[in-house]
């Protein structure tokens, strides 16, 4: 068993803090630096790209964000007719394998890249249990996100071991480039998101068809401080007072952070139009939530990216988010909702995140904006319209795999 399995199993058997977990986890990354170095050197050999099978390495097989982004890119590469393989390492990380998943947790020998959808400091982790038969010879590619203006300084080891860095938005590639080493190629490449295949199916949910449906979601471990959901709870609460809107606060990972996710609970409280989901969901009925839902409401601190605004805006839904970080690549006033918002120093109790700023939403002008879309049906379809119009334009999967595989085939000027 790896020591990430050992650590997830302690971290549920003993009442650790999610903050004390985190440091734990950190104290090992030491370990799998230092692992990592012995085995592949403090840094490899730089490879060019080349036509050749891709290997897509991620969390295939696990429900997570970073997993679902893998997924997407994976199938826009087919689309544009790579060759493509996965190399699942959800079981080797210690994540549950929850999706029906055929990806081998080996790498293809006759691979020529890797696109590798890993943060560093898990692409250091990988190196180090996987040892450097996988990356030795191989065009290596980090696929990042991030969620603040500057990456830790921790970071910088892991950028050894990859040929180029591909952003999973300006915001990410602004805070990647100010701590990359000189002559590092740094390139935007968003998440693709398709034509949505998801209908929706209220009664399955036990949602009321003669009201206003808005939802928020969120997984506890992307950081329950940064999604920020009960400043959307009191956002939709100030927006409802006329009584013709349900809330769906759609939460996974609850074991995550039990603590705070109580005090979530206490602040819904016996509201009658607002209901905690925290069932477990495959990706199409979790598809078919987000499109039974009239507006989705982001109050996030800060995104790397912004998956779900942009899933509910290809579904043609108007979205509430917060006008700050990634979303602005695929956001505007002409197809959402911004809310305004100050920067104010990052307070992370799960220890995700230190230093730095992010923001904090305001909550009156996310409500009066929620409330204006609860009361107007032609303004969701308005907004939605142009949403799905956007999405469909800028985040179109073919053509980004088409831009993923000629950089990969063939170095390009930009």
């Amino acid at each position: 068993m790896s020591l990430v399995n050992r650590l997830r199993r302690l971290g549920r058997a003993l009442p650790f803090s999610p903050a004390v977990m985190h440091r734990m986890r950190r104290g090992a990354s030491v370990g799998f630096r230092v692992t990592a170095w012995v085995q592949h050197g403090r840094s490899r050999r730089a490879q060019r790209p080349r036509p050749g099978p891709v290997c897509v390495v991620g969390f295939h097989g696990s429900v997570l964000g970073i997993g679902e982004a893998a997924r997407h890119f994976t199938a826009a590469l087919r689309l544009a007719g790579a060759e493509v393989a996965e190399w699942d390492i959800s079981a080797l990380f210690g994540h549950e394998v929850r999706l029906d998943c055929q990806a081998p947790p080996t790498p293809p020998a006759d691979a020529a890249s890797l696109v590798i959808f890993l943060n560093p400091h898990e692409l250091v982790q990988l190196v180090a249990m996987a040892g450097p038969g996988p990356f030795q010879g191989r065009f290596c590619v980090g696929a990042w996100f991030w969620e603040l203006e500057t990456v830790p300084k921790s970071w910088r080891p892991a950028m050894s071991y990859v040929d180029e860095v591909w952003a999973g938005s300006r915001f990410v590639a602004g805070a990647v480039a100010g701590r990359a080493p000189a002559g590092l190629p740094i390139r935007v490449l968003p998440c693709p998101v398709g034509r949505p295949e998801a209908t929706p199916d209220r009664a399955a949910f036990g949602l009321p068809d003669d009201k206003v449906v808005v939802l928020t979601a969120f997984d506890v471990r992307s950081g329950f401080h940064r999604k920020n959901p009960i400043a959307a709870v009191r956002a939709f609460r100030q927006a409802n007072l006329h009584g013709r809107a349900v809330m769906v606060c759609k939460v996974a990972g609850v074991d995550g952070a039990p603590d705070l996710v109580a005090g979530l609970k206490a602040e819904i409280g016996d509201s009658a139009d607002i209901r905690l989901m925290t069932d477990w969901l495959t990706g199409r009925q979790m598809g078919a939530l987000v499109a039974s839902a009239d507006v989705v409401l982001s109050l996030h601190r800060s995104e790397g990216f912004g998956l779900l605004p942009a899933q509910a805006m290809a579904m043609g839904k108007a979205v509430v988010a917060t006008g700050w970080s990634a979303n602005l690549d695929f956001m505007t006033p002409d197809n959402g909702m911004l809310v305004d918002y100050t920067l104010v120093p990052v307070e992370d109790s799960q220890g995700l995140y230190r230093n730095g700023r992010w923001a904090d939403a305001d909550i009156q002008d996310a409500a009066a904006k929620l409330k204006a879309l609860i009361d107007d049906p032609a303004l969701r379809e308005r907004l939605g319209a142009q949403a799905a119009r956007d999405i469909a334009a800028g985040l179109d999967p073919g053509v980004i795999g088409r831009t993923a595989l000629t950089w990969l085939e063939a170095k390009q000027e930009d």
